[in-house]
């Protein structure tokens, strides 16, 4: 798989002060609309006499991950929000636009891009192409240049990460020892693990569901990615 040179991109560029005040903005008004929409949608869920439960069956979730939708701690994503639309009959209406902290570009916003093809052991295929919207930069990210999220797609770093949070990263930044990383092989896999060491031929990296250390050689590493927040 070709990978874009401006998402591996590591290097770095000033941001002055009138766009970290910009920032703050985005990212109060991306709350209020997202709270907006799911009062939205629990308003029609109720009106139609449908239930959490029929929402998880419909996305693919578990009661765990719809309970923190509506608490406000898992986002929709925009590929959900048009099947919520369609469930609803209001295809055509909220579909046209981004919606639930999904966004057009902007000062400030970073690309979200998602996984596809979950595997064993956490491994997943990093579908580059697959862009789901924009979101607001993470604080730790305003002096990374071509910073992005990632949307994550399995257990296996469960509890810490829950599939439908995202991760924000720094583009080929090597991390600290018991740091976060996505780990992306030449074979176009991505690996979210914690960081443990390195020797000479492999690095080690740690996953917490099952927990257990895994190692990959260094030959094989296209690159890595630190994370430096999450949501």
């Amino acid at each position: 798989m070709t990978y874009r040179p401006d998402i591996l991109s590591g290097q770095t560029k000033p941001v002055i002060r009138d766009q970290r005040q910009r920032r703050r903005h985005d990212v109060l008004s991306d709350i209020h609309r997202m709270d907006a929409d799911l009062t939205h949608i629990a308003d029609r869920m109720s009106e139609q006499g449908k239930t959490r439960a029929d929402l998880g069956r419909l996305l693919g979730l578990d009661s765990s991950q719809v309970n923190r939708i509506f608490n406000g701690k898992r986002r929709i994503q925009y590929h959900e929000r048009i099947k919520i639309d369609q469930w609803l009959g209001e295809a055509g209406v909220q579909s046209q636009a981004p919606t639930s902290g999904i966004v057009v570009a902007g000062p400030n916003m970073i690309p979200l891009y998602g996984y596809v093809g979950a595997a064993s052991e956490g491994r997943l295929t990093l579908a580059e192409q697959n862009l789901r919207g924009y979101v607001p930069m993470h604080p730790a990210q305003q002096h990374v240049r071509e910073a992005f999220a990632l949307e994550v797609n399995d257990i296996s770093m469960s509890p810490r990460y829950e599939p439908g949070e995202m991760v924000y990263l720094a583009p080929n930044r090597w991390p600290s020892r018991d740091q976060d990383c996505v780990v992306v092989t030449k074979e176009g896999e991505g690996l979210l693990k914690r960081y443990v060491g390195r020797d000479h031929k492999t690095i080690t990296l740690h996953q917490l569901n099952p927990d257990q250390d895994i190692h990959v050689g260094i030959d094989q590493i296209e690159a890595i990615h630190t994370v430096v927040g999450r949501n």
